[in-house]
């Protein structure tokens, strides 16, 4: 799954909830007016973050929390020259000045929250990920001053959330102080960056449908008939988009069922079977929610996989058949039958 685009379509907080969602190990690259910054994750969790704006040492810090002294700072800094820095200084830390693990990482953990946070305030610019399983060798041109990788990776999901709460109180702030200020005034001025919209419930017989198919005729057609049959439809053309919507409501406080098209791309655009990488993926992430699957062409491994998951599958009209009213409405009976059946069958699991 590679992602590439631009801030001002897609914030931060969105990109830290995919990556978290779909448990991708890779780096996230940020530039904006001549800034860098590097995000790398191990199986969906922040393990490193990077900032061509951030120059505070590990050491330093360390000194600073009164963790050591200068001196043995000293020390360790002219060990690791001695070594030709072939040696992070948190290793040689740990290993010859018996500074514990525990205590680095705790204070490695605050400083990449720090970073991480003050990301947000990039409002615009560019962003890339790239899966990258060997991140231990990652050189991304930026200095890392804390010379250290976490062992227990940040939930991103809780960063998003952190970030959201920090605009809110940047914005009151702003407003009690009647008007502008600039960034570095306020370094974590979110501003719409995490474009998490509020959940407003539908009335109690509206029950949220999240439906993802990458033919806009059928999905469309789909939509209009289950929004006539008291459905709270969400209507979605990728899986990227999916998960982002279905983790937004479930946070929200509902619990959306989800009808997935078998026959699609996967997220890095490879294959046919994307279906079964995005149900995967929310069997993984939300256990409470209902999931139908649905296609309109016979693949009996893949039909196997949806059943051994323990998830419905119907078959729907061709996609030529998608744009017959009548077509689409000789399906809906049996469509509305397997999602009420789906739900039945999760409550009870419940």
């Amino acid at each position: 799954m590679s992602l590439v685009g631009n801030l001002e379509e897609l914030g931060l907080g969105e990109i830290l909830q995919l990556i978290s969602l779909s448990r991708k190990t890779g780096v996230l690259s940020l530039h904006s007016r001549g800034r860098e910054g590097m995000i790398v994750f191990k199986q969906g969790l922040v393990v490193k973050a990077l900032s061509s704006l951030s120059r505070t040492g590990l050491g330093e810090v360390l000194v600073q929390r009164g963790v050591m002294d200068s001196d043995t700072l000293g020390k360790a800094l002219a060990l690791q020259k001695e070594r030709g820095f072939s040696e992070h200084l948190g290793i040689i830390l740990t290993k010859r000045f018996a500074v514990p693990h525990e205590t680095i990482e705790e204070v490695v953990r605050e400083q990449i929250e720090q970073l991480v946070l003050s990301l947000f305030s990039w409002l615009e610019g560019t962003f890339d990920f790239e899966p990258q399983e060997n991140i231990e060798a990652i050189d991304g041109g930026i200095v890392d001053p804390l010379q250290f990788m976490l062992s227990k990776g940040l939930n991103p999901q809780f960063l998003a959330m952190e970030g959201t709460r920090v605009a809110r109180e940047s914005r009151a702030a702003v407003a009690d102080h009647g008007g502008g200020t600039d960034e570095a005034e306020i370094p974590f001025d979110l501003s719409d960056v995490v474009h998490i919209p509020e959940i407003v419930p539908e009335p109690a017989a509206a029950r949220p449908l999240v439906i993802v198919d990458d033919d806009g005729t059928t999905l469309k057609t789909l939509a209009e008939l289950l929004r006539e049959n008291g459905y709270e439809v969400h209507a979605m053309t990728s899986s990227e988009d999916t998960l982002i919507r279905v983790d937004n409501l479930h946070r929200g406080g509902q619990c959306p069922a989800v009808l997935v098209d078998l026959i699609m791309p996967r997220m890095d655009g490879s294959g046919v079977l994307g279906g079964i990488e995005l149900l995967e993926l929310l069997h993984n992430n939300f256990t409470d929610i209902p999931i139908l699957m649905m296609t309109d062409y016979h693949h009996a491994e893949a039909e196997k996989r949806v059943s051994d998951m323990g998830y419905g599958c119907v078959m729907k009209p061709h996609r030529a058949e998608c744009s017959s009213p009548e077509s689409m409405r000789a399906f809906l009976p049996v469509l509305l039958d397997a999602l009420r059946r789906s739900e039945s069958h999760d409550a009870a699991r419940g």
